[in-house]
């Protein structure tokens, strides 16, 4: 599991939103070249997420928000790897069946069908990879 301190911003039947907290030695680490956290500080506004969670929050309340081991790796090589992988094998065969022009169409068509899949197996997986609240 990897668990984050984040901050309650908003209370909305059935959920919350949370965002980051900053660390306030952001910047004078010494692995802030490799750091998401300096990173993402840099960028200029704090990342938000709505987290499904029940129960009594309040706005500024701090809680732990843990995410399941690989879940946010995974889903981005699914968003990203199966759309490409699928773009590549059609337009490869649309290139050996008839050339360019098939490559073309065939590569959008491959690219159409693999967000399709990403978003299904995403549906799918939907709760397995879901943030929580601890």
């Amino acid at each position: 599991m990897n668990q984050e301190w984040v901050e309650v911003t908003a209370v909305e039947p059935g959920g919350v939103w949370v965002e980051g907290m900053q660390r306030s030695a952001c910047g004078s680490c010494s692995a802030r070249a490799g750091c998401g956290q300096h990173t993402l500080s840099k960028l200029g506004r704090p990342l938000k997420l709505w987290v499904p969670a029940e129960g009594q929050w309040r706005i500024g309340q701090q809680v732990l928000l843990s995410m399941p081991a690989g879940s946010l790796a995974l889903s981005a090589l699914l968003l990203y790897g199966l759309p490409l992988l699928s773009m590549m094998v059609l337009a490869v065969v649309g290139r050996w069946l008839s050339g360019d022009g098939l490559a073309a169409v065939l590569g959008l068509m491959g690219l159409a069908v693999g967000f399709l899949l990403s978003h299904r197996v995403a549906m799918v997986n939907r709760e397995r990879w879901q943030p929580q609240i601890e």
